[in-house]
């Protein structure tokens, strides 16, 4: 009869005898492995961290780099903060008027004389005196009269007679920009030829006439208008100067003296113009 222990040792091993073991071995392992990969990662993170400040530090240390970077970095600043540096502004504009002052000069000098005055000889409204606008009226067939006063007003001082040079004054009160297209209409109406006409403006001063100079070309249409400075009763106007520089026959009288007036010859017109 064997025996117990020699049936024990030529049994085979038992098999899956750690098979419950197995399962709980990795799941230790699992757990201790997982907080490594965590604290690796985020040791990569701070690597990575540390060196974008490091190469911005040393970017921004640098003296050429950080001349390059400075506007950039300003403009970010302000634009973070919404506010803008008037300081370095003016500073910068001070520094580039000593830096080219010949140049901010030349600017200045353009913008202050040459432009105005250019744009002033190439307009088609001009003022003119009460002197220059009889010889123009005299010398020129297409230059006409345009007398803008109210009715009192003409009753009171007439317009000035252009008889004897074949004119006549077209009286067209002017009352106001409320009534400007209907205002045209009528000195349209008052000349059979608006694009190749002349029109010198007279008013009592010189206010509306300018309005209506600028009105007439700008809107009407005609080939240049004058406004008569200090217009019928102004400074230097009609009244002011036709003694000693108009002949009698254009001379603005008022209704007391517009009959008397009518006795004076046309002989006098060249005694005075000479």
């Amino acid at each position: 009869m064997t025996s117990l222990p020699t049936i024990l040792a030529s049994s085979p091993p038992p098999r899956n005898q750690c098979k419950p073991s197995t399962p709980q071995t990795p799941i230790p392992h699992r757990t201790r492995i997982t907080p490594l990969n965590n604290i690796s990662t985020s040791l990569q993170l701070l690597s990575k961290t540390h060196l974008s400040l490091t190469l911005s530090q040393t970017i921004l240390c640098s003296p050429v780099l950080a001349s390059t970077t400075q506007p950039f970095t300003s403009i970010s600043d302000q634009s973070s903060t919404g506010r803008i540096d008037l300081e370095s502004i003016l500073i910068t504009i001070d520094n580039f008027f000593n830096k080219y002052p010949f140049f901010v000069a030349g600017c200045t000098f353009i913008y202050l004389v040459v432009y105005p005055a250019v744009i002033f000889y190439l307009r088609k409204y001009k003022p003119i005196s009460a002197v220059e606008a009889f010889r123009k009226l005299k010398s020129q067939a297409d230059t006409q009269l345009l007398d803008i006063r109210d009715e009192k007003t003409l009753a009171s001082l007439a317009s000035p007679s252009l008889k004897f040079l074949g004119k006549s004054s077209a009286q067209v009160p002017y009352s106001g920009e409320d009534d400007e297209s209907g205002f045209l209409k009528r000195v349209k109406g008052s000349f059979s030829d608006p694009e190749n006409t002349v029109v010198c403006v007279l008013d009592n001063f010189d206010g509306n006439s300018m309005k209506v100079a600028e009105l007439l070309v700008e809107n009407g249409g005609f080939k240049e208008a004058y406004y008569i400075k200090g217009g019928a009763r102004g400074k230097n106007g009609w009244l002011a100067v036709q003694e000693e520089l108009l002949p009698p026959p254009v001379h603005m009288y008022t209704s007391k003296n517009a009959k008397s007036s009518s006795n004076n010859s046309e002989a006098s017109i060249v005694g005075t113009e000479n």
